[in-house]
């Protein structure tokens, strides 16, 4: 087989990031688009060492879980990885996805739950974030980049994020437009506005705006908040988050406060959380709350129980836990996440909540060190998972139960392995559809003592 080529293949399955796995002649295709069992005409568009690359040229068998994506640029944004699956197709995939990480990677026989979907997969993103540029006839859009190009793939409404961010965005475009006002150029750093960011809260439907700006002021920005603020009520805050770098770093340091106090609110789990521009904040809080409530019912705790919660963040899954045990302490490296963890502890008026900024592997060495009672952990680590330091001390503490969140399960899988080694099993496990329309799938386990 030689680049340019064409033959029939089937799809035999899908790789991690949805990919089409097609086998021919002993050799592997990868093909985007394609679903297990389906059969087509492939074009080879690349060929390396151990695999090629295919495009799907015609299809000659489609799958019955096959269905027509809504969104008009698709095939080109690239944002959405599993938007040609029915619901059932993309609950397949996801929870399949889970059991074979825990096979081939961690060598574990576990008995995976269907993945938890959205019953409504649309609009559910509470945080957006478009570039400014311009098209090929020199008019002003907002988008989103087309993979691995400085090329901005229009989108007037996006299906994944909130339906108030759409009419915002485009609102902003048109007072753009009208006030003259230039978007960033990467190449010549001539321009302005590098990207507009909305934050909506799920419950409080409280809304903030900023635009990510080149230069320290944006012309007639007085008549465009005056604007805005008339139009939507919803708008508690607008802020400038100026970034003069050069580079794909979207946030400068520098922030000005054009409109309001600076933060909105939003609740989880009952909770009230004050959220700032920086804040990290679940982005889908329908299934957030599905996460944190099947984790919470998960774990075997009491009135009496001591528990930690390692990565914690802002503090989210801390203080939903803090209702239902005696003590918990919340741990994270970033200073700024335990600050607002703080502030969120106080707003909700918890006080067995203790948040200490420390890397957790650190942490949890100095609670072995003082024999802390731990009766149950929580961990949610980034996507490189627990930290070598962390599982061995985890260990040592001798917890009862651990409950493992994770946004990657290659490295839950992995985690969960070495735990397993050394005296824990996994008795429950539940993927959660975080992210309908992409590959990804937010995990949580039960590991018990044995």
């Amino acid at each position: 087989m030689k680049k340019n080529d064409y033959f029939i293949g089937e799809c035999v399955d899908q790789s991690h990031d949805g990919k089409g796995i097609v086998k021919y002649e002993g050799f592997t295709y990868f093909v985007n688009g394609m679903i297990t069992g389906e059969v087509g005409q492939i074009k080879c568009i690349k060929m390396l060492k151990n695999y090629g690359v295919g495009r799907l040229i015609e299809l000659q068998k489609p799958s019955p879980e096959r269905v027509n994506p809504k969104c008009h640029i698709y095939q080109g944004c690239g944002g959405c990885h599993l938007m040609h699956l029915s619901s059932k197709g993309q609950q397949e995939f996801k929870t399949k996805r889970v059991k074979d990480c825990m096979e081939r990677i961690g060598h574990l026989e576990v008995d995976v739950q269907p993945c938890l979907m959205q019953e409504d997969p649309w609009y559910y993103r509470n945080k957006v974030q478009m570039p400014l540029g311009y098209d090929k006839n020199g008019q002003l859009v907002t988008g989103f980049y087309k993979q691995r190009t400085n090329d901005i793939i229009a989108c007037d409404e996006c299906l994944i994020q909130n339906k108030e961010s759409n009419a915002v965005i485009q609102r902003v475009k048109e007072l753009f437009v009208k006030y003259d006002i230039k978007p960033y150029d990467k190449t010549t750093h001539k321009g302005n506005i590098k990207h507009v960011l909305t934050k909506k809260g799920y419950h409080s439907e409280e809304f903030m705006l900023c635009f990510i700006t080149y230069q320290k002021t944006i012309k007639h920005i007085d008549q465009i908040v005056e604007t805005l603020v008339k139009e939507f009520p919803h708008i508690k805050t607008i802020i400038q988050n100026i970034n003069e770098r050069h580079d794909n770093v979207i946030l400068g340091d520098e922030e000005k406060i054009l409109y309001g106090k600076g933060y909105i609110y939003d609740t989880l789990l009952d909770n009230q959380y004050k959220i700032s521009l920086k804040s990290f904040y679940q982005i889908n809080p329908i299934q957030v709350e599905k996460l944190y409530q099947t984790a919470i019912d998960l774990a075997h705790l009491t009135k009496e129980s001591t528990v930690l919660d390692a990565y914690c963040g802002i503090g989210t899954i801390t203080l939903s836990l803090a209702k239902h045990v005696k003590k918990i302490y919340g741990v994270e490296v970033v200073p700024q996440a335990i600050e607002d963890a703080k502030n969120n502890a106080l707003l909700n008026k918890i006080d067995n909540a203790e948040f200490v900024c420390d890397d957790a592997g650190k942490y949890m060495v100095e609670l072995v060190k003082k024999n802390t009672h731990l009766d149950v952990v929580f961990v949610d680590p980034p996507r490189k998972g627990c930290s070598e330091e962390f599982l061995e001390h985890l260990l040592q503490a001798n917890p009862k139960e651990i409950i493992y969140i994770s946004c990657d399960v290659a490295t839950q899988a992995r985690d969960a392995k070495y735990l397993n080694e050394h005296g824990y099993t996994i008795t429950h496990c539940q993927p959660v559809d975080m992210f309908p329309h992409t590959f990804h799938v937010e995990t949580v386990c039960l590991l018990s003592r044995k």
